[in-house]
């Protein structure tokens, strides 16, 4: 009995480590499910690339417009218009971020596809990209739709049931998924504390009227009424210093981010080279 035991629990893996993916990924093939081809693969990752790159500058833009409106609008004394407008920036600032690390990423995966296609698990130092190149689309897909197609190749590759975990909040931080592209592209309304932020940086930059203690009365009462609302508000007690914290983590995991990728990058394209 004891053997029996030992036996059932070692076959019984996590249905997000690599050799269950490849598992899974043998059974969609062989059973009707999609199959990985490489080269549609690397065809879908460069078109990735190419779109996130005009994407970038074009929400880049629209931030510029966005500011020089909420400035205009509070030399207006449309403090209710400027509240409104200034949570369209902090979302087009967090894709920003958000489409960095998935640029990163799909140029890495493109580099490394040779070795994706030659191994039959999942690569320990590809897992994050990976993970993350598949949460990012099923949130930014209308966006950018060549991620439909990579989503697909790698259901191919390693499974359906891994790229689903992947793309599911409660299971996508086991699968590898970067931290920063979750918060980045979390569908939470901004704090208030990050809308007053934006505010004042805006009205900082811009030279524009801003009375603080009127609009953070104006933010908490709004806050305040929109407690029942489908998203729930920020934890009560939240400061502006833990909020500034909060910055300095999503800093710091991104330049880790960036670090990692870019090094692996490199080195994926000295050994190209050498070959």
């Amino acid at each position: 009995p004891g053997t029996l035991c030992v036996t059932a629990r070692r076959a019984a893996p996590s249905p997000f480590r690599p050799s269950r993916a490849r598992t899974m990924g043998v059974f969609d093939a062989l059973f009707g499910g999609p199959k990985f081809n490489a080269s549609k693969c690397k065809t879908a990752l460069r078109l990735c690339v190419g779109r996130v790159k005009l994407l970038r500058n074009k929400k880049a833009n629209a931030v510029v417009n966005l500011k020089r409106e909420i400035a205009d609008l509070l030399n207006a004394g449309k403090d209710d218009s400027a509240r409104v407008r200034v949570e369209a920036v902090l979302r087009e600032e967090a894709t920003l971020e958000a489409f960095e690390v998935l640029d990163l990423f799909c140029e890495l995966l493109v580099v490394r596809l040779p070795l994706i296609e030659s191994t039959k698990d999942l690569p320990a130092d590809l897992k994050e990209a990976v993970a993350t190149v598949v949460y990012a689309a099923r949130r930014v897909a209308d966006e950018i739709p060549e991620l439909k197609e990579v989503k697909t190749q790698f259901a191919g590759k390693y499974g359906s049931q891994y790229v689903a975990a992947c793309g599911e909040d409660a299971t996508a931080s086991a699968c590898g998924v970067s931290e920063l592209a979750m918060t980045k592209l979390a569908l939470a309304p901004p704090s208030k504390e990050a809308r007053l932020e934006a505010l004042r940086t805006v009205a900082a930059e811009r030279g524009a009227r801003f009375d603080e203690a009127k609009m953070a009365e104006a933010l908490e009462d709004r806050r305040t009424s929109d407690a029942n609302a489908t998203f729930s508000k920020p934890p009560e007690g939240e400061s502006r210093g833990e909020e500034s914290g909060g910055v300095k983590r999503d800093a710091q995991k991104k330049n880790a981010t960036f670090a990692d990728a870019g090094q692996a990058a490199a080195a994926a394209r000295a050994a190209a080279a050498d070959a």
